[in-house]
């Protein structure tokens, strides 16, 4: 009898717990770009897909603007590269601690050349 109510109590628990990860969702290139107030809020949850089934070496700059829209310029990126943010966490402070760049290094034809996806930590 304990181990049905102890079972009663665990398995909703877990549930719960198994439930509140990040979930991983398919490449929408309609909310790509959609902002909540200062961060992307789908960009984490599509990169996986976006670089497995959509990103391609290859690709044209301009094939790649059509897909995820303009890239940010950041001053730290290396020449030829664009970079996309996917996220970035703040903590408790006006700064950055954390976060996610996805980085497409481009040949001097403006063609696909590498991608990747850079985390940092300050």
């Amino acid at each position: 009898m304990k181990n049905i109510r102890l079972n009663f109590i665990i398995l909703p628990i877990l549930l719960f717990l198994a439930s509140c990860g990040k979930k991983e969702k398919q490449f929408d290139k309609s909310t790509w770009n959609l902002r909540d107030d200062i961060t992307y809020s789908n960009r984490e949850s599509m990169v996986a897909d976006l670089i497995e089934n959509h990103l391609q070496e290859g690709m044209t700059y301009k094939e790649l603007i059509d897909l995820l829209g303009k890239p940010e310029n950041y001053s730290d990126i290396k020449q030829n590269t664009v970079a996309y943010e996917i996220m970035v966490d703040y903590g408790w402070n006006i700064d950055p601690v954390a976060g996610k760049t996805l980085l497409i290094e481009m040949t001097n034809d403006s063609l696909v050349k590498n991608i990747k996806l850079d985390k940092w930590e300050h």
